[in-house]
């Protein structure tokens, strides 16, 4: 059993049977009665002294109870103990997930996103405005993370989050700020909301990695000069308004639902901004393709997240990361209609003088998802017999990534 579902269990076991736990995040706002033990007066009797939750019961201190009426003082220190138990438990389970913040304006792409990561392509035509904040709980890549979709209507950013931003902009990992390069009309505004919230993040003290995603970079027009003028005026103000604020930069990655690649992509490059051992494994890419004589390197699991890479120019990495993420695609196209998995992947581009192939290094997580080296070399051959060494000392830091 792993470690979530013990967990689970656990925290299964203090209800009433017929208390359904769906989100572990929502357990602390159950009324007391919900736990085993606790009976409905009793419930209303805490909740005459301002105790409506689980929560609000955990708060309580053991060593100054209040007296409440009908409930003994004994009963009342073991729920509040129950009640504390369970709010470390679930704090700690918490604790292992990445906040992940997704703010901007309205109409920015900010769902659209999130429904391409976990591929449910058929709701984007029907996804309507988010409503205030969306939380989900999500499995990126294997690894746990809580969504916090933040609607971009201006009533909520101006009546919600700045008037209790403790609730929304605390404890986050990464935050992705999502701008419509397709929009020009509103980069003034999405610049300005951009502002406020970092004003906001500097007075809590928060200093979460920043990513700002330029969303709806479709290829038909990445090419038309009226979005290369959005892209730097995008840039120029943000920029200009990080240097507002100390501690703060920003990075940039454009995306596409239309290319999912673009959106994995995004997700890595964000991810790896707060991995404590992504600089260690870029690191040994990097002396590995010296070693075999290699043009880049990439390290991609095949649900799409680039754990790093390694490579001489800006070309090289797009080469050899798109063609990853796309045949990989086409190998997990063949692996579900029954087809056994190939350990090696190679295309090869003659005229170009070059090959580009992936070699299958292990499998991470307990989704068991499969890690390919990726290489974009003119010496191919030179890889043969040279994996295992680069295979023990990466897989101990792939199993930290996060």
């Amino acid at each position: 059993m792993s470690e979530n579902s013990s967990k689970s269990v656990a925290l299964k076991d203090f209800f009433k049977r017929n208390v359904l736990i769906n989100q572990i995040e929502e357990v602390l706002r159950f009324k007391p009665d919900t736990l085993i033990g606790v009976d409905k007066i009793s419930s209303e009797n805490l909740s005459n002294e301002s105790i409506n939750t689980i929560e609000e019961l955990a708060n309580l201190s053991v060593a100054n109870l209040p007296e409440i009426k009908e409930i003994l003082p004994s009963m009342l220190m073991k729920w509040v103990k129950i009640a504390q138990l369970i709010q470390k438990t679930i704090k700690e389970q918490l604790r292992r997930h990445k906040k992940l913040l997704m703010i901007g304006l309205d109409n920015g792409g900010k769902t659209s996103i999130l429904a391409v990561v976990q591929d449910k392509f058929s709701i984007i035509k029907s996804l309507l405005p988010t409503r205030g904040v969306k939380r989900e709980k999500l499995d990126f890549f294997g690894y746990p993370i809580i969504s916090w979709d933040l609607g971009g209507q201006v009533q909520y950013r101006e009546k919600l989050y700045f008037n209790r931003p403790e609730l929304f902009f605390t404890e986050a990992d990464i935050m992705l700020y999502v701008v419509d390069s397709q929009d020009p009309d509103r980069i003034p505004e999405a610049a300005n909301y951009f502002r406020e919230v970092l004003k906001v993040l500097q007075e809590l003290h928060e200093l979460p990695s920043v990513m700002i995603v330029l969303s709806k970079s479709d290829q038909d027009i990445r090419k038309a000069l009226q979005w290369q003028q959005n892209v730097t005026s995008i840039k120029n103000k943000f920029n200009s308004i990080a240097k507002e604020f100390e501690g703060f930069s920003v990075d940039y990655c454009d995306t596409t639902i239309f290319q999912r690649e673009t959106i994995m992509h995004m997700f890595s490059e964000a991810l790896k901004k707060v991995s404590d051992t992504s600089e260690i494994i870029e690191h040994i890419l990097e002396e590995f393709t010296h070693q075999v004589e290699a043009k880049a390197s990439s390290l991609v699991s095949m649900d799409g997240l680039i754990f790093g890479s390694y490579t001489g120019s800006d070309t090289d990495e797009m080469l050899v990361n798109n063609t990853a993420l796309l045949l990989q695609t086409l190998s997990n196209f063949y692996n579900s209609i029954g087809l056994i998995r190939e350990k090696t992947i190679k295309l090869e581009l003659p005229l170009n003088g070059f090959t580009i192939c992936g070699e299958k290094l292990f499998e991470y997580s307990e989704l068991q998802i499969p890690v390919f080296l990726w290489m974009l070399s003119e010496n191919p051959e030179l890889l043969d017999g040279r994996l295992d060494y680069f295979r023990e000392q990466l897989l101990p830091l792939i199993n930290l990534f996060l």
